[in-house]
Parts: structure tokens; sequence; C-alpha cells
């Protein structure tokens, strides 16, 4: 099943500092647990943000995040 046809509960804005490796290293670290539907400069480069899409709870976005929110500056918004 892909992850377009599951049905996500939560949705998080998420906020962070790099290039569009840092992002690509953040999605992936996310990507088994939803689905990005959004990514933009946050206004412009080196901030970006994304829309994710998940069933996770804030507080396990964070543990699944780990040490990355440090390094890339990771903000997880509702």
């Amino acid at each position: 099943m892909s992850a377009w046809s599951i049905a996500y509960g939560r949705c998080y804005t998420c906020h962070g500092a790099g290039d569009v490796g840092a992002a690509t290293a953040v999605q992936a670290r996310l990507r088994e647990h939803g689905v990005c539907s959004y990514f933009n400069w946050d206004p412009r480069p080196p901030r970006w943000r994304f829309f994710y899409e998940t069933n996770l709870s804030q507080a396990q976005m964070n543990s699944v995040l780990g040490r990355l929110r440090g390094r890339f500056g990771i903000v997880v918004e509702n």
C-alpha cells in the first residue's frame, strides 16, 4: 500500500535551516511514518519548511528526528 493511500490524522509544519540536502535528510528520516505534501523555502534559502502528514504525535516526531533537530534547527508546529 502506498503512503498516499493511507489516511493520516495529524499534520505538522516543519521548519529548519540548511540547503535542500538538509531538508531531504529530514524527510528521509520521516519517510516511513507519513508523507511530505508541500516543500518551500521559508522565506528564502537557507531556511526551508515542509508540510508533513502523519499519525505520529509531536513527541514521537521529535523522537524520530533525534539529533537532526539540533543539527538543522528543526521546529515542528501543529
